[in-house]
């Protein structure tokens, strides 16, 4: 098993990045970036300076070792960080708790005021492609007025708060645009600076959007450990009912924000998580050979084994009697 590679950063300007990039692997940096190649080994990262308090960056990189980047925060309110994933996975502690995130689901885009400190696990062999902003408050009402009150909703004090939510098509196409630039040679900065500053603005756009619909969720750290507490509470009560009162209760919010912070970090009800993890562990335990159909529904709560075969073949696509066949 390959052991993994440890990067230590302080959050804050680009070029910490690369000083860090550097200092773990060798190899030399720029202002402008930092390239690295060994073998399977390819780590590319740039910089586009766009105007004084405000960068953007573009990162391709595959590793053939797990990486852990552990990230201290930089203290710093008015500079804000967006990290938006065009490919690839990774995990992500937010205050000592783990998350994923993942292109082409709701966390492929990661908002942050960088006032926490945050464990990233990079898995070997896997390519990550991404795009990140910095910008500080004073840039975006330079650059962009039309963005103030959105950054003000976003990031209004000190406190230490996150969002997630997806890439839209859109989105997604100045992404594709930004990263084929990057291959060619004449014009290559101009048009990836064009199309990142469209991507920022048309970001921006759509937070906006989102926020007047209220489906823009932020997170602070009390609302992340007590979304993962419920996680672990659920997938250690496989045997139970889910009832969402009961729940808003044992964890001390209304059940409103229970069930909008729960969405927020892991895309889905309390409900259909908790149903879905029942359907995995019964198929775990149904392919083992050792439980019948009746013994797993009632060992997941099912009182009824039709009932539970009627769930699991809507969430399996067969019948539980199926499993052990295939």
């Amino acid at each position: 098993m390959s052991s993994k590679v440890t990067i230590h950063l302080q959050e804050g300007a680009s070029i910490n990045y690369f000083e860090s990039l550097q200092a773990t692997f060798g190899g030399a940096f720029t202002e402008e970036g930092y390239e690295f190649t060994h073998g399977k080994t390819d780590i590319r990262f740039y910089n586009f300076p766009v105007m004084p308090g405000f960068d953007m960056l573009m990162n391709s990189a595959t590793h053939t070792q797990p990486v852990e980047m552990i990230r201290t925060p930089d203290n710093n309110p008015d500079l804000f960080h967006f990290y938006l994933l065009k490919k690839g996975q990774f995990g992500q502690n937010f205050n000592q708790r783990r998350q994923f995130m993942e292109a082409g689901t709701s966390t492929g885009v990661f908002i942050s005021n960088g006032m926490f400190p945050m464990h990233a696990q990079f898995p070997a062999h896997v390519t990550l492609k991404s795009v990140g902003f910095k910008i500080t408050r004073t840039a975006i009402q330079q650059l962009l007025p039309e963005a103030r009150q959105i950054g003000h909703a976003l990031f209004s004090d000190t406190t230490p708060v996150a969002y997630h939510t997806h890439l839209s098509p859109q989105l997604k196409l100045l992404m594709e645009d930004m990263f084929l630039y990057n291959e060619i040679v004449f014009g290559k900065k101009a048009l990836i600076m064009s199309r990142a500053i469209e991507l920022f603005t048309r970001l921006m756009g759509t937070l906006e959007k989102l926020q007047e619909k209220d489906e823009l969720n932020g997170l602070h750290v009390e609302d992340y450990n007590r979304m993962l507490d419920l996680k672990e509470y659920l997938l250690n009560n496989l045997d139970k009912r889910v009832s969402m009162q009961a729940l808003a209760s044992e964890f001390g919010v209304s059940l409103s924000k229970l069930k909008r912070d729960f969405n927020t970090l892991f895309s889905t009800s309390v409900y259909k998580f908790h149903t879905h993890a029942k359907m995995d562990e019964a198929y775990r335990r149904l392919q083992t050979g050792n439980y019948s159909v009746m013994e797993v529904g009632y060992d997941l709560g099912y009182s009824n084994p039709s009932k539970f075969s009627q769930m699991f073949k809507k969430v399996k696509g067969i019948n539980p009697g199926e499993v052990g066949t295939l």
